[in-house]
């Protein structure tokens, strides 16, 4: 879908559905070849918002500060590799029914998701007086995309009935058009490594006095790796993996966030940190999961380089009750969930390096 075409849709769907004849200019910013951020053309006031996003390549550093620069400076449009476009509605979107209480409308900053099945639009409201962010509403531009940002919703639900500090609140669920809005959390975003603060907040997320066990996980990725797995000799690997992980052995349970990445952590400005983008969480899920996910879909995307990670994780697993011992296990269970559900979600390409990196882990076990 043409950009152009993704930015109308965004404000139709903000409008629910009405006509327009108002139009606005925008800015289409690439990232990795594709529209990543669409920029109001003649919005200055937007330097908070954007301060927020980091990118963590060197060059997309430089681009990014340039880019802010421009912006700053009114220069956006003639900034090279953007795309200039005029989008509709853009002022009569129906903030109000999202629950926006500004009488001033507020300045609409989009950022676009990865493309695919659950793509979304994270529309960011940017108060015109004071540049600060208010909310962000949450468009999703596919089925599936509605699904994850409406289970969002009830995790968030969940979490603050749970009085979970470290995530955004809900502001206003539109339930039959599945958009939401929820608070904007202001700071930087988070490193690539797992400093002390990021396993505090990984702590924050275990459930007190409950547990789990690997022997409740084992018989559903059994029966799952034999129904959606077409290679043979991968799911013979998969199968013998999880043949070794059937353990009814306690272990300490938590919300399992599901995309604990370091653009998904804000470095908040009085030292803490917050998790956004919850629309993989579950509740009970099993211990260290998160932080195996950090580690490894790095190795995938920067790296291309399969790695074990266990050794790395003792005195992060004490902290949250895990028996040093059982970390290499709980590696091999974030592998074989992982490859599962790439293959459910049809990335057969990272599913091939996940299995990769399970076959390491056998070897090394054996």
């Amino acid at each position: 879908m043409a950009t152009a075409e993704i930015a109308n849709q965004v404000f139709q769907r903000l409008r629910d559905e009405r006509a327009s004849t108002e139009t606005a200019t925008y800015v289409a910013v690439p990232g990795n070849d594709r529209a990543r951020w669409l920029l109001p053309a003649a919005s200055p006031g937007i330097g908070r918002v954007l301060a927020s996003w980091t990118p963590y390549r060197a060059w997309s550093r430089v681009s990014w500060a340039a880019i802010r620069a421009a912006s700053r400076t009114g220069r956006i449009t003639q900034f090279p590799g953007v795309s200039v476009l005029e989008v509709e509605g853009t002022r009569d979107a129906d903030w109000e029914s999202l629950g926006w209480r500004s009488h001033e409308p507020p300045i609409p900053v989009i950022y676009l998701g990865t493309p695919g099945s659950r793509r979304k639009a994270v529309v960011h409201l940017v108060d015109r007086a004071s540049g600060e962010c208010k909310a962000v509403v949450k468009v999703p531009l596919t089925e599936e995309a509605k699904v994850a940002v409406l289970h969002e919703a009830e995790v968030l639900e969940a979490l603050a009935g749970e009085q979970y500090e470290f995530s955004p609140r809900l502001l206003h669920v539109d339930w039959g058009r599945a958009i939401t809005t929820q608070t904007f959390m202001e700071g930087r975003s988070g490193s690539r490594k797992l400093t002390p603060k990021f396993w505090q907040l990984l702590q924050s997320l275990l459930l007190q006095d409950e547990t789990t066990t690997l022997a409740e996980y084992a018989g559903v990725w059994s029966r799952e790796t034999l129904s959606t797995s077409d290679d043979r000799p991968k799911s013979g690997l998969i199968i013998a993996a999880i043949n070794e992980l059937r353990d009814d052995s306690p272990l300490p349970a938590c919300w399992e966030h599901g995309d604990f990445t370091p653009w998904n952590i804000k470095r908040l400005p009085d030292g803490g940190c917050a998790l956004l983008d919850w629309e993989d969480a579950r509740r009970r899920g099993l211990p260290l999961q998160d932080a195996f996910h950090f580690l490894h879909i790095q190795d995938w995307l920067f790296d291309q380089r399969p790695t074990l990670h266990a050794a790395e994780m003792s005195d992060g697993a004490v902290g949250m009750a895990v028996n040093p011992a059982q970390v290499p296990t709980l590696e091999a269970t974030y592998l074989i969930n992982s490859y599962l559900k790439c293959i459910r979600e049809h990335n057969h390409e990272r599913a091939r390096f996940l299995s990769r990196t399970l076959a390491l882990w056998r070897r090394k076990a054996a």
